[in-house]
């Protein structure tokens, strides 16, 4: 379906609602990738960012009237800020948005994005919306478009959710997009240079650019939802093509880009093809990535660097081997050790994640966790208290047999877990220590 253009060209807007600034602001690849396959597949289309807009809904009104768009997608990234004490619930400015998009167009509105793909059918209640792409969305949403513009029925297509007479469901998922035919970010729809923050720079929001070298997770951790939208099976671009991506955004003035893969060390031999391209080519850009403890190798670390990479993330979550085990993270307390002792090495920053509160957490598991990362002295240091549930996640299960969550419970509502007896003490202790050592909570 990428490749083949439709009988008919089509005006699509397709607006990225994520107005969250929380930690680091990531430009929205996702509906850019979208917009990529909508325009290589001959449709007209233009994009809205809302991030940047003073005036949201205004804007959304005021690129209707001017556009007078067949179709209107719109990208749905974050439901909450995951935060268990000062928890923000977004869906309340996405009702509003639909609402002042109904007020102006006639158009099918159809959502889609990594939240909407959490809770498909709960959302389009929560909107009052009939149609939303699930999971990947180049093909699903060109599938739909060309669905719409013949007079169709797209509720018989997979990878959509719909809610129509009374009825509601979610198709089966399509096949995932083979990495040959990915198409590139349509960053003239959304431009990429509001994204051009760099480390050291002062402003207090860095909003960064990114790309994506491969899809899918193997990893089974309990409380996540990654694999739900990207598969477990890895899918990877072929090197030049990655490469050649990022050449396209140093043109554009990028000096930095964050990778989105959810694993940057695995496979192990595609990662160093992709590090040595890089440095072969000489991309002038500056990197950051996710890398998994358990896929540890020093001679990557050392091309990593070599290729522009400033920095890596560990999701390492805890530093109890118990607690590794309970969470399903696949590696082990001596890897997380490794990891960031060979990244220090090759002169790279650590930025590690802590993860508290979970199924069998108790005092001493968190003491080990914070000793461990005392003892590390990583750049940075990340602590969340209480893990978020979603549905369809091994967590949820375990919070409904422990009583935490009721069967029939929304959870698009936040709830989280927290383990039993560590509700009066963990968050004043972990708020103490983040203010001894300088960490962010």
């Amino acid at each position: 379906m990428i490749l083949d253009d439709l009988e008919k060209a089509m005006r699509i807007l397709l607006i990225s609602e994520n107005r969250c600034r929380d930690n680091l602001v990531p430009y929205p690849l996702g509906i850019s990738l979208v917009a990529g396959a909508a325009a290589r597949a001959g449709h007209e289309v233009r994009g809205l960012d809302l991030m940047f807009e003073e005036d949201p809904l205004g804007a959304a009104i005021s690129a209707v009237e001017g556009f007078d768009p067949h179709l209107v997608g719109l990208s749905v990234r974050n439901i909450d800020n995951q935060d268990m004490t000062r928890s923000q619930f977004y869906l309340g400015q996405v009702r509003e948005l639909v609402d002042a998009l109904r007020a102006v167009t006639r158009a099918p509105l159809v959502v889609g994005g990594a939240g909407f793909s959490i809770f498909p059918l709960e959302i389009l209640e929560f909107l009052d919306l009939e149609l939303g792409v699930v999971g990947e969305g180049e093909e699903a949403f060109l599938s739909l478009a060309e669905c719409i513009e013949r007079g169709g029925d797209p509720t018989r297509l997979p990878a959509i959710a719909w809610r129509r007479e009374g009825k509601a469901r979610v198709n089966p998922p399509a096949s995932f997009v083979p990495p040959e035919v990915y198409p590139h970010p349509f960053r003239d729809a959304f431009p990429v240079e509001p994204y051009r923050w760099r480390p050291g720079m002062t402003e207090s929001t860095p909003f960064v650019a990114n790309l994506q070298a491969r899809r899918g997770c193997p990893m089974r951790c309990i409380y996540c939802t990654n694999p739900g939208i990207e598969g477990r099976n890895l899918r990877l671009r072929p090197v030049p093509e990655v490469v050649c991506e990022l050449e396209g955004l140093r043109k554009r003035g990028v000096v930095f880009v964050v990778f989105t893969d959810s694993l940057f060390n695995h496979p192990l031999d595609y990662a160093k093809e992709l590090c040595r391209e890089m440095a072969r080519r000489g991309t002038g850009i500056q990197w950051w990535c996710t890398v998994n403890p358990r896929f540890g190798d020093e001679e990557l670390l050392e091309e990593m660097a070599a290729a522009g990479c400033v920095g890596i993330s560990l999701g390492n979550e805890s530093g109890s081997d118990e607690m590794l085990e309970r969470l399903g993270k696949g590696f082990t307390v001596a890897e997380v050790k490794r990891m960031v002792t060979a990244a220090h090495r090759a002169g790279l920053r650590t930025n590690c994640f802590l993860l508290l509160g979970g199924p069998g957490e108790n005092r001493h598991t968190v003491e080990e966790s914070l000793e461990l990362m005392d003892r590390l002295s990583p750049h940075q240091v990340t602590v969340t208290v209480g893990l978020r549930i979603y549905p369809g996640c091994p967590l949820a299960e375990v919070a409904l047999e422990s009583g935490f969550i009721r069967r029939e419970q929304n959870l698009l509502y936040p709830a989280f877990y927290l383990e039993r007896g560590l509700e009066d003490w963990l968050r004043p202790h972990v708020e103490e220590v983040c203010r001894e050592k300088g960490w962010v909570l």
